[in-house]
């Protein structure tokens, strides 16, 4: 790939054996105390990471009629939404949350349910969107498109994008493969999994990829595995900073660390398992008249 500099490759993988030294170098017996460590060290790398309109806490996101449970990390819009803070955690308004993420010391199959409980109580929140600068260029292009084609519209039906959801399990996993999957857990996908989760130890990544259809209700959900080795953290890192861009309007070109990395993600092993869809996709569908 022209301009891919193999440097952004060790950074990355540097940074993955720093955080496996470091989850491993704690040896808290104390489960509480590991947590503590877990979720510090998941902060601080992404705190390095993320852009400065978002902010990194920990705390509870509620919406109008539904909230997470108590989440690990919440990367949120901190420009634009306020926060309530409370002794040692925040409340955060549905509509400023971008990415909701758990993390795990261990893999295991009780770790992987909890996960996925928690990531079903955000999937479950409800976001109340107000059109936006997205939303109203998207309808000045329906016009001129009507225009050129000399059709009439009923303007558009837009699906938004749910509350990202994230995992980050340090150590364990290396047995989890898609021909390893529990049946309940491929049929509740949609509704409870990760939108991405690393398991750094094995270095495997694993992603939810959405595919709208030509109806509202239509399209296709897969699981997509990757076996990352070394560059684990740099498809995960990837693959969260897209999730808050594509939940995000931005006026400036978004931070897609994914297009610096095509040639690392064409040469990794890779498997793909489709999943029932619950909820209609994210899509903008135009009503013809």
């Amino acid at each position: 790939m022209p301009g891919f500099d193999p440097h952004l490759r060790s950074y990355f993988a540097s940074k993955r054996r720093q955080l496996l030294a470091d989850v491993s170098a704690a040896g808290a017996p104390h489960s509480g105390l590991a947590g503590s460590h877990r979720e510090t060290l998941i902060r601080n790398y992404l705190r390095d990471l993320v852009p400065r309109r978002f902010e990194i806490g920990r705390g509870m996101v509620f919406g109008l009629g539904h909230r997470s449970r108590e989440a690990d990390v919440v990367l949120w819009d901190a420009v634009n939404y306020p926060s309530l803070p409370l002794a040692d955690h925040r409340l955060f308004f549905a509509e400023s949350a971008r990415v909701v993420l758990e993390g795990k010391s261990r893999w295991s199959a009780n770790e992987f349910r909890d996960i996925l409980d928690k990531c079903r109580a955000v999937r479950d929140i409800v976001v109340v969107h107000a059109p936006n600068l997205e939303d109203d260029v998207a309808m000045i292009q329906l016009e001129l498109q009507a225009l050129k084609d000399g059709r009439e519209h009923s303007g558009m039906l837009t699906t938004k994008p749910h509350i990202a959801t994230a995992a980050f399990v340090f150590l364990g996993g290396q047995d989890f493969a898609p021909d390893r999957l529990e049946s309940v857990w491929v049929d509740q996908a949609d509704d409870a999994w990760p939108d991405v989760m690393i398991l750094l130890e094995p270095g495997v990544v694993v992603g939810k990829t959405y595919v709208a259809g030509e109806t509202p209700l239509s399209g296709s959900g897969y699981l997509e595995f990757w076996d990352a080795g070394d560059d684990s953290l740099l498809v995960f890192s990837a693959a969260l900073l897209s999730l808050a861009n594509e939940r995000s309007v931005q006026v400036e070109d978004p931070s897609y660390l994914s297009l610096y990395i095509q040639d690392v993600m064409s040469r990794l092993g890779h498997d793909v398992v489709e999943f029932r869809l619950s909820r209609p996709p994210s899509a903008r569908v135009t009503l013809w008249h």
